[in-house]
């Protein structure tokens, strides 16, 4: 049956909508964990109930990058806004600044004569930097310097816009053309207070972001994301039509691809879920292309076990910089060098024959080609390999026999392990079997030694349990002291809670029990260590490599 719903204003009618028998959109809604990993959410939404808002998808942008890869994502845009807009759903254009070509319109009268909602925000107007929940984190990405273009393309891009009478460094003048605006249903506005509005008068509280740039309008807008999910809407980001501006020169040295990956999970995490295209069009959810990618990088891979993955501070500092990212920083910050990509493969409890028979497949083959491969794998093969000297060096060469046929380009760097006992002296004779044969495989397969050992041990020895963190069982605690553990017990539900600290702080309080300081697993500075010592032993062969080497 046929409803009508009507708001009486003014001595006339303004309609809020039709309704017929309504097909919801079905939508997996996703966020994350404090530990980053993702989670989804069926909801079903009523499309008269639901808002997309499409933000400043302009036609022309100071970054010349910006501009086409906004053109590459248009069409996909387009197709979604018509397939949804059939469906009842709102659909309001919001080209900040660029109004002035739409005054007059049915579609921004539509915006402009929303009744006044009877509770309007008091802040609506504004943008919004931060809300309560992104306070604690890391903010993800360095936009001081947010353009990635080349130097040389930029300037003569800058010339092109001066040329057409433009302001370079705000050029946009409307609606990027090939998002069609139904001047029958649709509304165009850039006020956070006439967007309001409408939403309130049309009782949506459903609204879908789609638009560029994450980082900066998206979420910051008066219309954005922080501002509607402070102010109770059900928001959520369409994230695979969305673009960041962020320059892969800045911190956190990633492609910008990986950037705008980066921002998503920080949205995902602290502001709102997220939803793809795919969901409404299906097919698969849209992807720039190649050409959008910039500069080639190189490619480093990193295979090895728990001293490697680092999955307690991953765990229990999941947004501060872990290795992989301390590592790409450091040669980026090095100078001279090609931008980087680190893929952190390690796995606890890993040895060479586990990742053989498990895993290799999905995890190392299918990496992109790798220009760069560091083995660090013996402290769990030395517990766990039987005939442990013949059959590590045997797994060992088989491994780099697989690692040259899928990565043929890739230099391989077998590397000796760390010390990983209490007693430095009692660790020698472990890690002398383990580092030995490291060694005589890395020269009978004529490849570089990555000698880490001794970096790491200098290191260690200016304090002995500086660059490891602590895990104790709870059940090992004196009753009386077991309730100051409580804040710390990684599993404090479990049959045997575990105190995970990632530094000295219970040092004073625990420090006396036995074997408080036993496990050798890096904290957090351990990882600085080895990413730079790791870093130390790159540069060279990055230089030599882009025929950069110095005399």
């Amino acid at each position: 049956m046929k409803t009508l719903r009507v708001i009486w204003l003014f001595g006339g009618l303004w309609f809020t909508g039709v309704g017929f028998a309504e097909t919801p959109l079905k939508l997996k809604l996703q966020t994350r964990t404090a530990t980053n990993k993702p989670v989804a959410v069926a909801e079903q939404w009523l499309p008269s109930r639901t808002a997309i808002i499409v933000c400043d998808m302009w036609d022309l942008h100071h970054c010349k990058n910006a501009v086409v890869r906004e053109g590459e994502m248009a069409p996909r845009m387009n197709e979604l806004l018509e397939t949804v807009r059939r469906a009842g759903v709102l659909i309001i254009h919001a080209p900040s600044g660029c109004l002035k070509p739409y005054e007059g319109t049915p579609a921004r009268k539509r915006a402009q004569s929303a009744p006044a909602a009877a509770r309007v925000p008091a802040d609506i107007g504004t943008w919004c930097q931060q809300i309560p929940a992104e306070e604690p984190a890391i903010y993800p990405l360095d936009q001081n310097d947010s353009e990635d273009d080349d130097p040389a393309e930029h300037a003569q891009w800058a010339g092109d816009l001066v040329a057409k009478g433009l302001n370079p460094r705000a050029p946009w003048t409307k609606q990027l053309d090939v998002l069609r605006i139904d001047q029958e249903r649709d509304a165009i506005s850039d006020s956070g207070e006439e967007i309001w509005n409408l939403l309130d008068a049309r009782r949506i509280d459903n609204v879908i972001l789609m638009g560029v740039h994450v980082n900066m309008c998206v979420t910051g807008r008066p219309f954005g994301l922080r501002q509607l999910v402070k102010n109770g809407k059900h928001v959520v980001l369409m994230r695979d039509l969305t673009d960041s501006m962020y320059n892969p020169a800045r911190w956190p040295f990633v492609s910008h691809e990986r950037g705008t990956d980066l921002f998503i999970q920080h949205v995902e995490k602290r502001i709102c879920p997220t939803v793809t295209s795919d969901q409404i069009l299906g097919g698969q959810p849209f992807k720039f292309s190649a050409a959008t990618a910039g500069k080639k990088r190189t490619q480093i891979l990193l295979l090895g076990d728990s001293s490697t993955e680092a999955s307690f501070p991953k765990k229990f500092a999941p947004d501060e910089p872990q290795l992989e990212d301390t590592l790409r920083g450091l040669l980026a910050s090095a100078g001279g060098l090609p931008p980087c990509d680190v893929w952190n493969e390690g796995v606890s409890g890993e040895f060479v024959r586990g990742l053989l028979d498990t895993r290799y497949d999905r995890a190392v083959k299918t990496k992109p080609p790798a220009d760069y491969i560091f083995i660090r794998y013996g402290l769990n093969d030395v517990r766990k390999r039987e005939d442990f000297e013949q059959n590590f060096a045997k797994d060992l060469r088989e491994l780099i026999t697989r690692l040259r046929q899928d990565h043929p380009g890739a230099i391989i760097i077998p590397t000796t392990v760390i010390p990983f006992a209490e007693d430095l002296t009692a660790d020698a004779p472990a890690a002398k079997r383990i580092n030995d044969l490291v060694r005589r495989v890395a020269e009978e397969e004529m490849l570089p030694l990555f000698d880490l050992y001794p970096h790491y041990a200098t290191e260690q020895a200016k304090g002995m349990n500086m660059l490891n963190y602590r895990r104790y069982a709870l059940s090992k605690v004196p009753e009386n002291l077991r309730a100051l553990a409580t804040p710390y017990l990684s599993d404090p539900r479990g049959k045997d809670p575990t105190i995970v600290v990632m530094d000295n702080r219970l040092d004073a309080i625990f420090g006396h029990l036995p074997g408080w300081f036993s496990d050798r697993h890096p904290n957090l500075a351990g990882y600085t260590v080895i990413a730079t010592a790791t870093a130390k032993f790159l540069q060279p062969m990055l230089r030599e490599k882009s025929g950069l080497a110095t005399n």
